[in-house]
This record gives C-alpha cells, sequence and structure tokens, in this order.
C-alpha cells in the first residue's frame, strides 16, 4: 500500500477512480442493451483519462518531448485549443438539456403528443413505461384533453409504439376515443412532424403537451418550435442510474441536430 502511494499521488488516484466509475457509468447501459455513441464515446474517453493518470510520467515526457519541437507546439496548443472548445460546447449543452429536466406546461392544453420510446417485443421498455405514466396522470387530470400516441415499429418491436402505449393508456382507464395513433414515425423530428400533421387532420386544438423522458424534453421543445408546432413540456420520470449517460448522448444529440436541421 506504501508503495502504491509513492507511485501514485492523491489526486492520480482520485481520477483514476473517477474514470472507473465513469467508464462504469457509461457501460452499465450497455449491459442493458443500449448502445451507441454515446457510449463508445464515453467509455473512450474514460479509457483514455485512466490510462493518462496511469502512465503520467511517461504521458508528462511524451508532451515535453513534443514541446521541445516548433511542429508539437503548434500540434498541442492546436489541440489543446480544439479540447478547450469542444468541452465549453459540452458544457453549454448540457446545461441546455438539464434545463429541460423539469419541464412542465404552464397552461392545461386539449392536446398531448407522446414520443414513443423502445418496445420490447410487445412490452414498453422502462422509459417508455414512464412516460405512459405521466400521461396517464395527465389525462386523467385533464377529462377533456385526447393523445396522439407517436411511433412507428423499429428492430426487436413486436408492435407499434403507439399501439404499446394504446394498449397500456387504457388499461389505466383511458378510452380508446380519447387516443389518435400515429404509427409511422421513427425519429423524434418525425413523431413531431407527423403528430402535427394528424392533428391537423382530426381538426385537435393546440397547443399541445409533449411528453417524453426529462433527458429529452429540451431537444424535443427545440424541434417542436423549429417546426412551428407550439408546444409545451411534461417530463417524464428517468432512470437515475443512466441519467448522466442519457444527458450526455442529448448533449452529442444537439450537436447532430444542429449540423443537420
Amino acid at each position: 500500500m506504501k508503495h502504491l502511494f509513492k507511485r501514485f499521488s492523491i489526486w492520480r488516484l482520485l481520477g483514476l477512480v473517477l474514470a472507473v466509475l465513469g467508464f462504469w457509468m457509461f457501460l452499465y447501459p450497455v449491459i442493458g442493451g443500449f448502445v451507441d455513441l454515446s457510449n463508445i464515446s464515453g467509455m473512450t474517453a474514460c479509457f483514455l483519462f485512466a490510462c493518462v493518470m496511469i502512465f503520467w510520467r511517461p504521458f508528462v515526457g511524451l508532451l515535453r518531448w513534443f514541446w521541445r519541437r516548433l511542429w508539437g507546439k503548434i500540434l498541442l496548443l492546436l489541440t489543446g485549443v480544439g479540447l478547450l472548445a469542444a468541452l465549453v460546447l459540452l458544457i453549454v449543452l448540457t446545461c441546455q438539456v438539464l434545463s429541460g429536466l423539469g419541464s412542465k406546461p404552464e397552461q392545461d392544453c386539449k392536446t398531448v403528443v407522446v414520443l414513443g420510446c423502445q418496445v420490447r417485443g410487445e412490452t414498453p421498455s422502462l422509459h417508455l413505461y414512464y412516460r405512459i405514466n405521466a400521461a396517464a396522470d395527465y389525462l386523467n387530470a385533464h377529462p377533456e384533453a385526447v393523445a396522439i400516441l407517436s411511433g412507428g415499429q423499429g428492430p426487436g418491436e413486436d408492435i407499434t409504439e403507439a399501439a404499446c402505449m394504446r394498449r397500456e393508456l387504457m388499461e389505466r382507464g383511458i378510452s380508446a376515443d380519447r387516443l389518435y395513433l400515429e404509427e409511422e414515425s421513427s425519429t423524434t423530428r418525425e413523431n413531431l412532424l407527423f403528430s402535427k400533421e394528424l392533428m391537423a387532420r382530426e381538426g385537435l386544438s393546440g397547443p399541445v403537451v409533449i411528453i417524453s423522458n426529462s433527458f429529452h424534453m429540451y431537444r424535443a421543445l427545440q424541434m417542436a418550435e423549429d417546426l412551428d408546432f407550439p408546444a409545451q413540456g411534461l417530463a417524464a420520470k428517468s432512470r437515475l442510474a443512466t441519467l448522466p449517460v442519457y444527458v450526455f448522448r442529448e448533449a452529442l444529440a444537439l450537436i447532430k441536430y444542429g449540423l443537420t436541421k
């Protein structure tokens, strides 16, 4: 143990512990079957940070080797500026995502749009279950309101996400004539766009309340605004254990959305 503390300073040990915890945080959703860029990039970043903490002296030596050369200085400066800019951007976007966690509608609305989420066979995933519960609570509290259930059928889904939500809401006492199905969408943008078109066809009134998980709320409302779809947000519960990963995922998704919209 004494040898360990001689080799690693306290701050390096703390950094290594944080890297391991971060790696596990991004790995945990993978065990449950959720794999995307946020998991991979998060685990990669934590692994590299752990390597830096473990091999700190060789790492510093490598930096000094680069710094003694003009091209190395330029490379290190450019890399440092790039990493700093990326960090600032990520912090700003994360704050924006966090601002939507507690979204609640400021006025009663007669139309609810529930955004789809993964269905496993015919069973709602945990996050979809949370959205269904939030929708049921709102519809029970507002008997005059109707809901658009938005979500098509993807890989591993035996029924559409919309059909799954309708079944679950009816089991919670919501009448079928209050539920409209939008079963063609496969993305958040399509959820909103196709729901807007359905509202126009059915003569449903706005503004609407959009229901999604808390981590997803900011991006969904931004997309609704860009689609000229007046909406307020009602944030459903999110699983605390995976919330940091999903917040990070949403920050990356905002970058993608900003580049492609």
